[in-house]
């Protein structure tokens, strides 16, 4: 019986009951495209540009870059600075295939889109879940294979490519890739420890979308790949392409002699596509001969009966575009030399290029289930199918260990379904909402994603100030989610969640959003929203994941990102064009930030569609903009952060390769110098400044979470305990308690203790003042903890953001019950330095 079921991969996918408008950047009429694509292509292209493609070695490179600087890095590393696991636990990402243990049934394998592999040993039932390291920057995984009786040696399968050829030049119509690959790495020990099988380090733009084994002879494997089929008869030491077809996307060994093999081919039209047949162990191939279904578009899944091997199914889609949905499902009675139309329910709909799958009962080859949108089943041989769930994404808290929803309903888009093997009438399922099960034949499902930490978080990513219990942040495919204390998160706001804000004067007004700029607004701490959209100009298309900012001294003031920049003086009643009414200059905003101190002061970057990527500036609230010099890289920015006192200084992170990743300016970007000594050449996504000392800054990529303790001049690996690799895609600082929050896009979220101002000197081999201030925000008092040496000649005088002193005094205790509420600098002076801190004051 088939264990692993060909996985639609992706990186960034949105529910695929969602269509979305192509930006196009000419005049051509607009064409439907699926928002699974659109979210795809967006993420992509930031990492690709200004190339049609990621550089094949690129990445690979950058992590051993990565692993020599990790080894070098000798400070940041210890149990002091490690991350801590905090969900959703009750909310899984996408899982693209499963494979179960062939002498535990009890046990299995999940392959998720950007999180690596996972294993649970319970079905997925419970809490159950645990990550399996594997040595190498994994992310997404596209299928694992065991040989027969055999749970020691495994084979996994990386890299996700939809498209083999660029099929345009606008955004929409980009190579189709998701996370990086590198081949296919084998263990021998059970997961313990992996080695490299076929070596694609360097080639990162293939990918491997199925692995099999013969069941006579373990030592012949083949693999489906986007260059062709692969064969190894060593057991995965040397790997021979026998077939040089593009786009290899499945693949069924019979079982009784392995030299008869049947592979399938394409996605987006490409050539060759297909179905092929080998009877002499792949020496030569024949194609089966076009019939009506051979204009398809989109990929092909198959699907061996146990009890009869030369019954095959085939799913055949079509569906990219919002009218050519289409879906065949083929049967063959002869091992797979003739294949009849059997049923045209269109299960895949527009994701026939995408995700859909098919599995065959293990006893009983006439009943089978089809996965799409949906679930179908048919007891008939595919001549009826019954559809059993619905789809979408369900609201509320949902325990972590109890069904998410209702027996019919199963998250939106199938990528694999398998029946067990070995126990009766369970079927496995695998969405973008994680893993499902069924204990009667498909009849009706459950979640089983307990503890499955692999949710993808975009940029904006917010958390309170004032309750450590409460952040919040938007979920690719998986809605806007709110973190109330432990792993069971809230979903608060369907779709694909976009960036979020919390007003931290008063965090029962908080902000969510969903893609293409869509802001809804709650009273009640996210209890409920309500829409509080912008009033866009006319030819407004914002990106797909748009920002907006909320002033943190004055937060009635609000900005937000299309191509037009918007302003809110009334935290989002009200919204109004910056700029005359003109665009920045023709370009989609990207990233965003407001200063702490001056709610007139923001920055804002573009990406590229009608110029380069620019950065743009306001010192007057909006009403006049300055581009930056050109003295950026022509790379997408995806951060910014403004400096907490200083709001001419600011960070902007690149992504892509090839280029330095990090910059400063001093004069509110007028020029630009590259910083960040030690930071891999890898696409860099996050920014965060220590507000109690600004000369620490935290930085995030497309590996892992990296500090600076000399303001952005040299970089060491930060923090302990995350997986091999992680997309770091937004960091943040609570000050309050001196926590960093990391929101990844496939691992959840995570939180570490910031580093201290009583780090010594001999640790960070720098000057660093040894001064803290609490709480802040503060409302009546203002503490200062000092060393015995900043106890000499000790003074402290508070100042407005104007620059005006308030307060000024000796004690260690500030009375500021009387400061109206705002943000200031409190500037401390000592035997041993001078350093300033930013306060929020909250009366």
């Amino acid at each position: 019986m088939k264990k692993l079921l060909f996985p639609g991969l992706c990186l960034v996918i949105i529910l695929s009951t969602v269509f979305y408008l192509s930006n196009k950047a000419d005049n051509k009429e607009f064409t439907r495209i699926p928002g699974a694509y659109k979210a795809l292509e967006l993420f992509t292209f930031a990492r690709a540009y200004p190339f049609s493609d990621i550089p094949s070695a690129a990445y690979s490179l950058g992590f051993e870059q990565h692993l020599k600087l990790r080894q070098s890095s000798s400070h940041f590393k210890s149990k002091f600075n490690s991350w801590r696991k905090m969900g959703p636990l009750n909310t899984a990402g996408r899982a693209l295939s499963l494979s179960v243990n062939p002498l535990d049934p009890n046990t299995i394998y999940m392959c998720s889109a950007s999180g690596g592999l996972w294993r649970s040993r319970e079905l997925g039932l419970g809490q159950s879940w645990e990550y399996m390291p594997t040595g190498f920057p994994v992310l997404g995984v596209s299928c694992l294979e065991f040989p027969e009786n055999d749970s020691m040696t495994m084979y996994i399968g990386t890299g996700e490519v939809y498209n083999f050829f660029d099929t345009g030049t606008d955004g929409a119509y980009r190579s189709t890739r998701g996370s990086y690959g590198i081949g296919i790495l084998k263990s021998e020990d059970g997961g313990r420890s992996w080695e490299k099988s076929l070596d694609w380090s360097y080639q990162q733009n293939h990918g491997v979308w199925m692995i099999k084994v013969s069941r006579q002879n373990p030592d012949i494997v083949y693999a489906a790949t986007t260059q062709g089929i692969y064969k190894s008869t060593d057991a995965g030491d040397t790997w021979e392409r026998v077939l040089d077809v593009i786009m290899a996307t499945d693949i069924e060994i019979d079982p009784r002699d392995d030299n008869k093999v049947i592979a399938s081919f394409g996605n987006f039209g490409t050539s060759g596509r297909g179905i092929y047949r080998t009877v002499d162990g792949g020496v030569s191939w024949m194609q089966v001969p076009p019939t009506s279904w051979f204009s398809f578009q989109g990929k092909i899944l198959l699907a061996r009966s146990g009890s009869n091997p030369d019954v095959v199914y085939a799913s055949v889609g079509n569906g990219f575009g919002f009218n050519d949905g289409a879906t065949w499902l083929l049967k063959s009675v002869d091992n797979g030399r003739n294949w009849n139309t059997i049923n045209k329910e269109d299960y895949s709909k527009w994701q026939g290029w995408f995700s859909h799958d098919i599995a065959v009962h293990p006893e009983n080859e006439n009943e089978i289930i089809a996965v799409g949108i949906d679930i179908y089943k048919s007891t008939d041989g595919g001549e009826s199918l019954v559809q059993k769930t619905g789809g979408g994404v369900s609201l509320g808290i949902p325990p972590i260990e109890e069904p998410d929803g209702n027996p019919n309903y199963s998250h939106s888009d199938h990528h694999f379904v398998v029946y067990h093997p070995e126990l009766d009438d369970i079927v496995l399922f695998g969405n973008d909402g994680g893993l499902f099960i069924s204990f009667d034949g498909g009849e009706t499902v459950r979640s089983a994603n307990g503890g499955l930490q692999t949710t993808q978080f975009y940029n904006g990513f917010s958390i309170s100030e004032s309750d450590t219990t409460f952040a919040m942040g938007g979920l690719q495919d998986n809605s806007t989610v709110i973190f109330r204390g432990d792993g069971a998160w809230q979903r608060a706001i369907g779709g694909d969640g976009s960036w979020s804000a919390i007003n931290q004067r008063d965090d029962n007004i908080v902000f969510g959003s969903y893609q293409n700029l869509n802001i809804l607004k709650s009273l009640d701490n996210g209890g409920s929203f309500f829409q509080s959209g912008i009033g866009f100009v006319g030819d407004e298309s914002p990106l797909f994941i748009s920002p907006y900012v909320i002033s943190d001294s004055e937060p009635p003031v609000m900005y937000a990102g299309g191509r037009y920049v918007y302003k809110s003086e009334d935290l989002a009643v009200n919204w109004e064009v910056t700029n005359e009414r003109q665009k920045l200059n023709g370009d989609p905003v990207f990233a965003m930030d407001v200063s702490d101190m001056n709610p007139d002061i923001v920055y804002a970057a573009t990406a590229p569609e009608v110029d380069v990527p620019r950065v743009f500036s306001s010192t007057d609230g909006g009403r006049n903009w300055n581009m930056s010099s050109t003295d950026l890289p022509d790379r997408i920015p995806n951060d910014i952060a403004v400096h907490p006192f200083d709001p001419a200084m600011a960070y902007v992170c690149f992504s892509g390769f090839g280029t330095d990743h990090l910059y400063r300016t001093l004069n509110y970007g007028v020029s630009w110098s590259p910083i960040g000594n030690g930071l891999p050449d890898v696409p860099t996504n996050a920014i965060a400044i220590d507000p109690s000392d600004p000369s620490i800054i935290y930085v995030g990529n497309d590996i892992a979470v990296y500090v600076s303790t000399d303001g952005g001049r040299n970089f060491e690996v930060f923090g302990s305990d995350l997986p091999d690799a992680v997309i770091a895609m937004d960091l943040v600082v609570r000050n309050s308690d001196r926590k960093l929050w990391l929101a990844t896009h496939g691992n959840g979220a995570y939180l570490t203790d910031l580093l201290s101002s009583t780090v010594s000197t001999t640790e960070t081999g720098r000057d660093l003042t040894q001064i803290n201030v609490f709480p802040n925000p503060a409302s009546d008092r203002i503490y200062i903890r000092l060393n015995e040496l900043s106890k000499e000649n000790f003074n402290w005088k508070l100042y407005d953001k104007s620059g005006r002193m308030l307060l000024k005094g000796q004690e260690t205790e500030l009375d500021v019950s009387g400061i109206i509420a705002g943000t200031y600098i409190l500037n401390i002076v000592s035997a041993e330095s001078q350093v300033s801190r930013i306060v929020n004051i909250i009366n």
